[in-house]
């Protein structure tokens, strides 16, 4: 076997320059770690906004609650889910910017 050829599993032989388009085009499909993170907490963050959406009517519900004085300890809901947020999406700009290649000064 020569060295432009490489053996693959099933015993066919390819000529090098197969495996260098294959390589090219793996390395362009590659997303960066930085990057998978921003999309995953981007996605969070939106699951998230969802997620409030779609119970807002049983946040409001809390918030009359408390206001009414049936339960003193609903109002923590809403710094919980501020705080969540707040968390959550501070880490995904975090890894945007990373991603795009700009970094904070330390």
């Amino acid at each position: 076997m020569t060295s432009t050829m490489v053996t693959h599993a099933d015993g066919l032989a390819l000529p090098a320059s197969s495996t260098k388009r294959s390589r090219r085009l793996r390395n362009m499909l590659m997303i960066r770690k930085s990057t998978r993170t921003a999309i995953g907490l981007g996605l969070l963050s939106g699951m998230l906004y969802a997620a409030l959406f779609y119970y807002s009517d049983d946040i409001r519900h809390m918030a009359e609650m408390t206001n009414r004085g049936e339960s003193k300890l609903y109002f923590m809901a809403p710094i919980g889910i501020a705080f969540v947020f707040s968390v959550v999406h501070g880490m995904f700009t975090d890894k945007f910017w990373e991603a795009l290649g700009l970094k904070a000064k330390r």
